[in-house]
């Protein structure tokens, strides 16, 4: 009898984050950055904690908006004040989208 060989992969899970807010860590895991360019981008505007103190607690929103940060910063190469004025328009873009789309159905 000839013996098979098996190869099974490890896949780690892990459980969906308990809260609606995400702390630092969990925030940077999600966005698959630095920590500490998640303070950066804080110190820069670039987003907003939903709590500071005593932890900083985010949306699970930031987890885009940081992802769109890093792309902007990392495949275009603007600068991070241009990755706001970025983030800002499109944030306005949206927006508009939404109000054209609340007159089409009224």
């Amino acid at each position: 009898m000839k013996y098979q060989h098996r190869n099974y992969f490890l896949v780690l899970r892990r459980p969906p984050f308990p809260s609606q807010w995400l702390d630092l860590m969990e925030t940077a895991r999600q966005a698959s950055v630095h920590p500490d360019l998640l303070l950066r981008m804080v110190e820069l505007g670039l987003i907003e904690p939903e709590q500071s103190t005593p932890e900083m607690l985010f949306a699970q929103e930031t987890v885009a908006t940081i992802g769109k940060a890093v792309r902007l910063r990392c495949q275009l190469g603007i600068n991070w004040a241009g990755v706001g004025l970025v983030l800002d328009l499109l944030d306005r873009i949206e927006e508009l989208e939404r109000e054209i789309k609340r007159l089409r159905k009224e």
